[in-house]
C-alpha cells in the first residue's frame, strides 16, 4: 500500500507538470513565432537489491524529456516593410548591444531600426547580417552620418525576398557599398537549443551553430519581407491535453485515497 501512496504522487507531480506547459502553451498562443512545447514521460522502476529480475513492480511515473515543436507556424503580413518572417528551417542570429560577445538566436522577426542605425528586434537585441558577398557575421547598420547632429543619410530602408537591404538617401540614390543581407542560422541537433525570455534561444553546447549562410540557401529556410510567423500552438490540441491531464491528475488522486482507505482498514483490523 506504501508502495500505491508514492506512485499516487508521482502521478500527481506529472499530471502537473503537463499542465503547466500545457498552460504555458495556451498563453502563449499569440506570441510571435513561439513553438509550443511538450513533455514525455518515463515509468519508474524500483530495483531489486540483486539487480533487475523481470519482477518488479512498477514505481510510478517520471519526467522524461521537454521537447519543443518545431513545426512552421502560419505567416501574417504585416504594415512594418521590416518585418521578416522565416519559411522554413532557421533562426536570425542577434547580439546583445551590452555585451556584443553575447549572441542568440530567434525566430521572431519584428525588426526595427533604433536611434543608432541598427536593425534591432523588438527587446532591442542586434540582428546579425552580412555585407555581400562575403557572409561574416556583423550587425546590420544603416550607414552612419559623418556630420554631427545631422539626420540620418538615408530616407528609405527597403529589404527584398533575399533578405537585402538597402538604403536610399534623399536623392534616391543607392549606393551597392551600403547594402546588408541578413543570415540565417540553423543547428542539425535542435535537443541543444533552449528558450529564454523575449523570444530568444540559446545554445546549450558549446561552439557556433552547424550552419550558417544566406537565406534559401543549404538547407536554410528562405525569408519573407514584411510579414511575420505566429505561434504554432493548435488551441484544440491543447484543450484536450488538458482534459487527459485533469484526469490522470484525479485518476492518481483516486489511487492515493484509495490506498488511504485500505491502510485505515488494516489499522482497524489490529485494533
Amino acid at each position: 500500500m506504501i508502495g500505491s501512496l508514492y506512485s499516487g504522487v508521482t502521478g500527481l507531480n506529472a499530471a502537473t507538470q503537463r499542465m503547466g506547459v500545457i498552460g504555458d502553451n495556451i498563453a502563449n498562443v499569440n506570441t510571435t513565432a513561439y513553438k509550443g512545447s511538450e513533455l514525455s514521460f518515463e515509468n519508474l522502476i524500483m530495483q531489486s537489491v540483486g539487480g533487475y529480475t523481470g519482477m518488479e513492480v512498477g514505481g510510478g511515473v517520471m519526467l522524461g524529456d521537454l521537447s519543443y515543436d518545431w513545426n512552421q507556424g502560419t505567416m501574417q503580413k504585416t504594415s512594418n516593410p521590416l518585418d521578416m518572417a522565416i519559411a522554413g528551417s532557421g533562426f536570425f542570429q542577434v547580439q546583445d548591444p551590452a555585451d556584443p560577445t553575447k549572441l542568440y538566436y530567434t525566430r521572431d522577426g519584428e525588426f526595427s531600426v533604433d536611434a543608432t542605425g541598427y536593425l534591432v528586434t523588438s527587446s532591442g537585441m542586434r540582428v546579425m547580417g552580412c555585407v555581400p558577398p562575403a557572409t561574416t557575421p556583423t550587425p546590420i547598420q544603416c550607414p552612419p552620418n559623418t556630420t554631427a547632429n545631422a539626420p540620418p543619410p538615408f530616407k528609405k530602408v527597403t529589404v527584398d525576398a533575399k533578405g537585402i537591404y538597402t538604403f536610399t538617401d534623399s536623392k534616391g540614390v543607392v549606393t551597392p557599398a551600403d547594402t546588408r543581407q541578413i543570415m540565417i542560422f540553423d543547428n542539425t541537433d535542435r535537443s541543444v537549443m533552449a528558450k529564454m525570455n523575449n523570444n530568444l534561444y540559446t545554445k546549450t553546447t558549446a561552439g557556433a551553430m552547424d550552419i550558417s549562410g544566406i537565406p534559401g540557401t543549404i538547407g536554410l529556410g528562405s525569408v519573407e519581407p514584411g510579414s511575420l510567423e505566429m505561434s504554432n500552438v493548435d488551441i484544440a490540441k491543447e484543450f484536450v491535453n488538458m482534459i487527459t491531464a485533469q484526469r490522470a491528475f484525479s485518476a492518481s488522486s483516486k489511487v492515493i485515497t484509495t490506498s488511504d482507505e485500505i491502510l485505515q482498514e488494516l489499522i482497524n483490523i489490529k485494533r
